[in-house]
Protein backbone atom coordinates (compact mmCIF):
# COMPACT_ATOMS: atom_id res chain seq x y z
CA UNK A 1 0.00 0.00 0.00
CA UNK A 2 1.42 3.36 -1.10
CA UNK A 3 0.09 6.40 0.79
CA UNK A 4 1.27 8.87 -1.86
CA UNK A 5 -1.40 10.65 -3.90
CA UNK A 6 -1.15 11.48 -7.60
CA UNK A 7 -2.14 15.16 -7.70
CA UNK A 8 -1.53 15.36 -11.44
CA UNK A 9 -4.85 13.57 -11.97
CA UNK A 10 -6.72 16.61 -10.67
CA UNK A 11 -4.91 19.29 -12.67
CA UNK A 12 -7.55 19.57 -15.39
CA UNK A 13 -10.30 20.37 -12.86
CA UNK A 14 -10.97 23.85 -11.50
CA UNK A 15 -13.16 22.85 -8.56
CA UNK A 16 -11.29 21.76 -5.42
CA UNK A 17 -14.13 19.35 -4.71
CA UNK A 18 -13.68 17.69 -8.10
CA UNK A 19 -9.91 17.52 -7.64
CA UNK A 20 -10.29 15.83 -4.27
CA UNK A 21 -12.82 13.36 -5.65
CA UNK A 22 -10.69 12.33 -8.64
CA UNK A 23 -7.45 12.05 -6.67
CA UNK A 24 -8.98 10.10 -3.79
CA UNK A 25 -10.92 7.74 -6.09
CA UNK A 26 -7.73 6.94 -7.99
CA UNK A 27 -5.85 6.21 -4.75
CA UNK A 28 -8.66 3.98 -3.47
CA UNK A 29 -8.89 2.06 -6.73
CA UNK A 30 -5.12 1.45 -6.67
CA UNK A 31 -4.69 0.61 -2.97
CA UNK A 32 -7.91 -0.50 -1.27
CA UNK A 33 -9.46 -3.95 -1.10
CA UNK A 34 -12.77 -5.27 0.18
CA UNK A 35 -12.76 -5.25 3.98
CA UNK A 36 -15.42 -7.96 4.07
CA UNK A 37 -13.57 -10.65 2.11
CA UNK A 38 -10.22 -9.15 1.09
CA UNK A 39 -11.25 -9.21 -2.58
CA UNK A 40 -10.57 -6.78 -5.41
CA UNK A 41 -12.59 -3.58 -5.70
CA UNK A 42 -13.89 -2.39 -9.04
CA UNK A 43 -14.61 1.28 -9.67
CA UNK A 44 -18.15 2.02 -10.83
CA UNK A 45 -19.09 4.44 -13.58
CA UNK A 46 -18.95 8.11 -12.54
CA UNK A 47 -22.72 8.49 -13.00
CA UNK A 48 -23.54 5.68 -10.57
CA UNK A 49 -25.66 7.15 -7.78
CA UNK A 50 -24.19 6.89 -4.24
CA UNK A 51 -21.91 4.11 -5.41
CA UNK A 52 -18.20 4.30 -6.15
CA UNK A 53 -16.72 0.81 -5.70
CA UNK A 54 -17.97 -2.79 -5.77
CA UNK A 55 -16.22 -5.95 -4.61
CA UNK A 56 -15.92 -8.35 -7.55
CA UNK A 57 -15.99 -11.32 -5.16
CA UNK A 58 -18.71 -10.70 -2.55
CA UNK A 59 -20.45 -7.85 -4.42
CA UNK A 60 -20.82 -5.40 -1.54
CA UNK A 61 -20.69 -1.71 -2.46
CA UNK A 62 -18.91 1.35 -1.10
CA UNK A 63 -19.38 5.09 -1.36
CA UNK A 64 -16.24 7.21 -0.89
CA UNK A 65 -16.09 10.42 1.16
CA UNK A 66 -12.81 12.31 1.18
CA UNK A 67 -11.34 15.62 2.30
CA UNK A 68 -8.10 17.50 2.74
CA UNK A 69 -6.97 17.75 6.36
CA UNK A 70 -9.42 16.20 8.81
CA UNK A 71 -13.14 15.59 8.74
CA UNK A 72 -15.19 18.03 10.77
CA UNK A 73 -17.85 16.71 13.15
CA UNK A 74 -20.42 17.15 10.38
CA UNK A 75 -19.84 15.87 6.88
CA UNK A 76 -22.20 17.17 4.15
CA UNK A 77 -23.99 14.44 2.22
CA UNK A 78 -26.82 14.20 -0.29
CA UNK A 79 -30.59 14.49 -0.07
CA UNK A 80 -32.02 13.95 3.41
CA UNK A 81 -35.00 11.81 2.34
CA UNK A 82 -32.84 9.54 0.19
CA UNK A 83 -30.33 9.09 2.99
CA UNK A 84 -33.03 8.24 5.52
CA UNK A 85 -34.45 5.66 3.10
CA UNK A 86 -31.01 4.04 2.89
CA UNK A 87 -30.97 3.38 6.63
CA UNK A 88 -33.57 0.63 6.43
CA UNK A 89 -31.96 -1.00 3.38
CA UNK A 90 -29.14 -3.20 4.65
CA UNK A 91 -27.89 -3.69 1.07
CA UNK A 92 -27.16 0.04 0.69
CA UNK A 93 -23.54 0.97 -0.05
CA UNK A 94 -21.12 1.03 2.86
CA UNK A 95 -18.82 4.02 3.32
CA UNK A 96 -15.14 4.70 2.82
CA UNK A 97 -13.72 7.80 4.52
CA UNK A 98 -10.37 9.22 3.39
CA UNK A 99 -8.31 12.17 4.63
CA UNK A 100 -5.01 13.39 3.22
CA UNK A 101 -2.31 15.90 4.06
CA UNK A 102 -1.74 18.70 1.52
CA UNK A 103 1.93 19.21 2.43
CA UNK A 104 3.08 15.59 2.30
CA UNK A 105 0.54 14.66 -0.39
CA UNK A 106 -0.14 11.45 1.51
CA UNK A 107 -3.23 9.70 2.82
CA UNK A 108 -3.40 10.13 6.59
CA UNK A 109 -6.55 8.13 7.39
CA UNK A 110 -8.62 5.67 5.43
CA UNK A 111 -11.39 3.63 6.99
CA UNK A 112 -14.62 1.87 6.15
CA UNK A 113 -17.92 2.05 8.01
CA UNK A 114 -20.57 -0.62 7.37
CA UNK A 115 -23.96 0.76 6.41
CA UNK A 116 -25.50 -0.97 9.45
CA UNK A 117 -23.62 1.43 11.75
CA UNK A 118 -25.84 4.25 10.52
CA UNK A 119 -29.08 5.07 12.30
CA UNK A 120 -31.27 8.17 12.39
CA UNK A 121 -29.09 9.86 15.00
CA UNK A 122 -26.10 9.82 12.62
CA UNK A 123 -28.04 11.78 9.97
CA UNK A 124 -28.81 15.47 10.52
CA UNK A 125 -31.41 17.29 8.44
CA UNK A 126 -30.19 20.56 6.93
CA UNK A 127 -32.26 23.67 6.24
CA UNK A 128 -34.00 23.83 2.83
CA UNK A 129 -32.19 25.83 0.17
CA UNK A 130 -33.43 29.39 -0.17
CA UNK A 131 -36.07 30.34 -2.77
CA UNK A 132 -33.34 32.05 -4.79
CA UNK A 133 -31.17 28.95 -5.01
CA UNK A 134 -30.97 26.91 -8.23
CA UNK A 135 -32.52 23.95 -6.38
CA UNK A 136 -34.86 25.98 -4.19
CA UNK A 137 -36.38 24.01 -1.34
CA UNK A 138 -33.98 21.08 -1.67
CA UNK A 139 -33.13 19.53 1.72
CA UNK A 140 -29.73 17.98 2.25
CA UNK A 141 -28.21 16.25 5.23
CA UNK A 142 -25.03 15.93 7.27
CA UNK A 143 -23.33 12.79 8.56
CA UNK A 144 -22.47 13.24 12.24
CA UNK A 145 -19.12 11.47 12.32
CA UNK A 146 -18.79 11.32 16.11
CA UNK A 147 -22.10 9.43 16.39
CA UNK A 148 -20.53 6.44 14.66
CA UNK A 149 -19.16 4.08 17.35
CA UNK A 150 -15.39 3.63 17.11
CA UNK A 151 -15.79 -0.13 16.85
CA UNK A 152 -17.65 0.50 13.59
CA UNK A 153 -14.67 2.23 11.96
CA UNK A 154 -12.56 -0.32 10.10
CA UNK A 155 -9.18 1.32 9.53
CA UNK A 156 -6.85 0.52 6.66
CA UNK A 157 -4.70 3.55 7.51
CA UNK A 158 -4.72 5.43 10.82
CA UNK A 159 -2.49 8.44 11.40
CA UNK A 160 -0.35 7.29 8.45
CA UNK A 161 0.14 3.78 9.87
CA UNK A 162 -0.99 0.93 7.64
CA UNK A 163 -3.01 -2.01 8.94
CA UNK A 164 -2.42 -5.48 7.56
CA UNK A 165 -5.08 -6.96 5.29
CA UNK A 166 -5.81 -9.73 7.82
CA UNK A 167 -6.44 -7.15 10.56
CA UNK A 168 -8.81 -5.13 8.35
CA UNK A 169 -10.90 -8.16 7.39
CA UNK A 170 -11.07 -9.50 10.94
CA UNK A 171 -12.09 -6.09 12.28
CA UNK A 172 -14.97 -5.95 9.78
CA UNK A 173 -16.16 -9.43 10.66
CA UNK A 174 -16.34 -8.67 14.41
CA UNK A 175 -19.41 -6.47 13.93
CA UNK A 176 -21.00 -8.27 10.97
CA UNK A 177 -23.68 -9.65 13.33
CA UNK A 178 -25.39 -6.24 13.12
CA UNK A 179 -26.20 -6.95 9.49
CA UNK A 180 -28.66 -9.57 10.68
CA UNK A 181 -30.55 -7.37 13.16
CA UNK A 182 -34.26 -7.75 12.51
CA UNK A 183 -35.12 -4.06 12.28
CA UNK A 184 -33.68 -0.57 12.25
CA UNK A 185 -34.90 -0.02 15.82
CA UNK A 186 -33.23 -3.23 17.05
CA UNK A 187 -30.01 -2.13 15.42
CA UNK A 188 -30.45 1.33 16.93
CA UNK A 189 -30.59 -0.18 20.41
CA UNK A 190 -27.32 -2.02 19.90
CA UNK A 191 -25.63 1.10 18.51
CA UNK A 192 -26.90 3.25 21.38
CA UNK A 193 -25.57 0.87 24.04
CA UNK A 194 -22.25 0.72 22.18
CA UNK A 195 -22.08 4.54 22.26
CA UNK A 196 -22.79 4.55 25.98
CA UNK A 197 -20.07 2.01 26.71
CA UNK A 198 -17.64 3.97 24.54
CA UNK A 199 -18.51 7.21 26.35
CA UNK A 200 -17.50 5.66 29.69
CA UNK A 201 -13.92 5.41 28.40
CA UNK A 202 -13.05 2.60 30.82
CA UNK A 203 -11.82 -0.96 30.50
CA UNK A 204 -14.34 -2.31 33.02
CA UNK A 205 -17.90 -1.20 33.83
CA UNK A 206 -20.89 -2.37 35.83
CA UNK A 207 -24.50 -3.04 34.88
CA UNK A 208 -25.56 -0.29 37.27
CA UNK A 209 -23.38 2.18 35.37
CA UNK A 210 -25.34 1.45 32.18
CA UNK A 211 -28.61 1.69 34.12
CA UNK A 212 -27.59 5.28 34.90
CA UNK A 213 -28.39 6.07 31.26
CA UNK A 214 -31.98 4.85 31.58
CA UNK A 215 -33.49 8.33 31.18
CA UNK A 216 -31.38 9.03 28.09
CA UNK A 217 -32.42 5.73 26.52
CA UNK A 218 -36.08 6.40 27.33
CA UNK A 219 -35.84 9.65 25.42
CA UNK A 220 -34.25 7.84 22.49
CA UNK A 221 -36.82 4.99 22.56
CA UNK A 222 -39.98 6.54 24.09
CA UNK A 223 -42.26 3.61 23.25
CA UNK A 224 -40.23 1.09 25.23
CA UNK A 225 -41.39 0.69 28.83
CA UNK A 226 -38.82 -1.92 29.80
CA UNK A 227 -35.56 -0.02 29.41
CA UNK A 228 -33.54 -1.99 31.97
CA UNK A 229 -34.58 -5.31 30.49
CA UNK A 230 -33.60 -4.03 27.06
CA UNK A 231 -30.21 -2.92 28.41
CA UNK A 232 -29.56 -6.42 29.74
CA UNK A 233 -30.62 -7.90 26.41
CA UNK A 234 -28.25 -5.64 24.48
CA UNK A 235 -25.35 -6.42 26.80
CA UNK A 236 -26.01 -10.09 26.06
CA UNK A 237 -25.94 -9.34 22.33
CA UNK A 238 -22.58 -7.58 22.67
CA UNK A 239 -21.32 -10.38 24.92
CA UNK A 240 -22.29 -13.04 22.34
CA UNK A 241 -20.47 -11.00 19.68
CA UNK A 242 -17.32 -10.93 21.81
CA UNK A 243 -17.27 -7.13 22.12
CA UNK A 244 -17.66 -7.29 25.90
CA UNK A 245 -17.10 -10.05 28.45
CA UNK A 246 -19.15 -10.80 31.55
CA UNK A 247 -16.97 -11.10 34.66
CA UNK A 248 -19.70 -11.92 37.17
CA UNK A 249 -21.59 -9.91 39.82
CA UNK A 250 -22.78 -7.33 37.29
CA UNK A 251 -19.29 -6.52 36.02
CA UNK A 252 -18.21 -6.40 32.36
CA UNK A 253 -14.96 -5.77 30.53
CA UNK A 254 -14.66 -4.02 27.18
CA UNK A 255 -13.17 -6.11 24.40
CA UNK A 256 -13.64 -3.89 21.34
CA UNK A 257 -10.16 -4.80 20.06
CA UNK A 258 -10.48 -8.52 20.79
CA UNK A 259 -8.07 -10.71 18.90
CA UNK A 260 -7.18 -7.71 16.76
CA UNK A 261 -5.02 -6.31 19.57
CA UNK A 262 -3.16 -9.59 19.94
CA UNK A 263 -2.66 -9.82 16.19
CA UNK A 264 -1.20 -6.33 16.07
CA UNK A 265 1.22 -7.15 18.87
CA UNK A 266 2.55 -10.11 16.89
CA UNK A 267 2.55 -8.31 13.55
CA UNK A 268 3.42 -4.58 13.88
CA UNK A 269 1.95 -2.13 11.43
CA UNK A 270 3.72 -2.14 8.10
CA UNK A 271 3.22 -1.81 4.42
CA UNK A 272 0.99 -4.50 2.99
Amino acid sequence: MDLKLNLALGERYKSETQKTRVISEAWTERNAFCCSCGGILEKEQNNARVLDFTCVKCHIDFELKSTRGNFSDKLPDGAFRAMMARLSDISSPNFFFLTYDVKSLCVTNFFAVPTYFFDSTVIEKRKPLSPNARRAGWIGCNIIINRIPEVGKVFYVRNCEIFKRSVVVETWKRTAFLRHEASLEARGWTLEVLRIIQSLDVREFTLQRIYDFETQLKQRFPHNNFIRAKIRQQLQVLRDAGLIAFEGQGRYTVNFGGSIERLQQREPYGRS
